[in-house]
């Protein structure tokens, strides 16, 4: 028996059935390098370093990759080569070496260097410390601290505590506080006795608060950290970096 030629509507069906099927965006599988920053997809767990960041720059009118990879432990390996991987080697920064990284950013201000948030430790309230790393001389990057200002407090019930710093206009700083006991409230008081910022801890199920702000003039700045429960007390750690060279 002769078959017949599907019908118009059953062909417009099969299309329609087949573009309302989702479509499935494949994962870009991540990239590993052993601890001479060479790419290998084949080292065994044990041996590999996970890349997360990578970013391309020019210097002295040639063009560099700055790289970095986490271990499972968490600790971080710095790598700088050429584009694509090529000629690559661990970089001297003993202070950023197989510490734990929060965020790593271009200066803004600089087109050859990079903001690198260390946090030193891997508690809780373990304090930040931003570097800037700088590849103005790629054979002698300079490693420069942006800490402003790093302060360990325990406040009473119901009390609060000040600490104060030098800033300049138009300064980007970054203000991190964390707490293991006790909610907060961060207060900041211009050189003018004006307010700039009062807010309460921004993520208080974990008792921590990130602020970034731009100052407003030159001169010496209040910080006023108190507790939000009057009967709470304990300690906590205050770090202030600038976010720039």
């Amino acid at each position: 028996m002769k078959m017949r030629s599907p019908t118009i509507i059953t062909i417009i069906t099969a299309i329609l059935a087949v573009a309302s099927i989702p479509a499935v965006v494949a994962q870009p599988s991540p990239r590993y390098i052993d601890k001479n920053c060479r790419l290998n997809q084949q080292l065994p767990e044990i041996e590999r370093f996970t890349l997360f960041n990578n970013s391309e720059f020019t210097a002295n009118g040639k063009k560099y990759s700055f790289y970095a990879a986490r271990y499972q432990d968490g600790a971080v390996l710095f790598c700088i080569s050429q584009p694509n991987f090529n000629q690559p080697k661990v970089l001297n920064a003993a202070k950023l070496q197989s510490q734990f990284i929060d965020k790593i950013l271009r200066d803004t201000n600089n087109k050859t260097a990079f903001i690198i948030t260390v946090r030193e430790g891997n508690g809780l309230d373990t304090p930040m410390t931003n570097y800037a790393l700088d590849f103005n001389n790629v054979d002698r990057p300079k490693l420069t601290s942006l800490s402003i200002l790093q302060q360990r407090g325990t406040l009473k019930e119901g009390e609060s505590r000040e600490h104060s710093f030098q800033g300049r206009a138009n300064q980007s700083i970054t203000i991190d506080l964390k707490s293991r006991s006790f909610e907060h409230l961060i207060t900041i008081i211009a050189p003018s006795g004006n307010k700039i910022v009062d807010i309460k801890a921004i993520r208080p199920e974990k008792r921590e608060s990130q602020i970034t702000v731009k100052l407003p003039s030159n001169g010496t700045y209040k910080i006023v950290v108190q507790v939000l429960d009057r009967t709470s007390k304990g300690s906590y750690t205050l770090s202030v970096n600038s976010n720039q060279l």
